[in-house]
This record gives structure tokens, sequence and C-alpha cells, in this order.
């Protein structure tokens, strides 16, 4: 073997080695590319459960000012108005979080069809938004009663 087949087939080695190199590398910013496409997932319905929790807040906020102006006889007529809207404002809380949790779920079953695993087995968003529809739920029976 002359020194020249011998540097070839150390180069020929080499560049194979450097392709499964590369291979694994571009395997790795694919999987780094589906992580990050699930925590932006996750972002969004944090945003939207952010959101939500001050939509139920001022409307609850709003129906118990109903509460307060109809106890002290203040502007009796404009009770039944307050409570309209503070439940609108609440309604719109809880279909904005059954929205944003749709939407994840979509993403993420699209994401886990392509063959792509949550970073995390319990999604902390999701029960999040969760626990926020179920308060959106009793703040909404909350100004009624």
């Amino acid at each position: 073997m002359t020194m020249s087949n011998a540097s070839s087939g150390n180069q020929a080695n080499t560049t194979t080695q450097l392709a499964e190199q590369r291979t694994d590398m571009a395997g790795d910013r694919t999987r780094w590319a589906a992580d990050r496409t699930f925590w932006a997932a996750d972002r969004t319905l944090i945003a939207w459960v952010r959101t939500s929790i001050s939509m139920i807040g001022f409307g609850i906020g709003i129906g118990k000012a109903g509460d307060y102006l109809a106890t002290h006889d203040l502007a009796l007529d404009s009770y039944h108005g307050l409570q309209i809207v503070g439940s609108a404002f609440i309604a719109l809380a809880v279909l904005g979080i059954v929205g944003a949790i749709i939407q994840n779920a979509r993403i993420e079953r699209r994401l886990v069809a392509q063959g792509y695993g949550r970073v995390e087995r319990v999604p902390l968003g999701l029960g999040m938004a969760i626990l926020v529809l179920v308060v959106g739920i009793f703040g909404g029976i909350l100004i009624f009663l």
C-alpha cells in the first residue's frame, strides 16, 4: 500500500464520519425545532390563560359593582346591564380558554403524529388552562348569586 492509497482511505473514512456527524446534528436541530414548537404552543396557551384571568376578574368586578349599586339603591336601572356586561366578559374568557385548549391540542396532535414527543409528560399550561376554565365557570355563576 502506497502513501497516497493510505491517505485516500483515511480521507474517505473522515468524509464518512463528517457526514454522519452532520446528519446527527441535523437530527438534533430538527428535534430542537419540534421542542421549540411545543414550547411556543404552550406560551400561546398561557397567554390566553393570562388574558382570560384578566377578563374573568374584570367580569366579576363589574357584576359585583352592579350588586353594590343595587343594594345601595344607586342607579338601579344599570344593575342588570352591569350583570350582563360582567357575564359577557366571563363568557368570552371561557370561550377563549376553550379555543386555546383546542388549538393547543391540534398542534400537539400534529407534532406527535410526525413522531415528536412532548418535552414533559404533563403539560403545565394545559393544567392551568383547565383550572382557569373551571374558575371562569364558577365566576359566571357567582355573579348571579
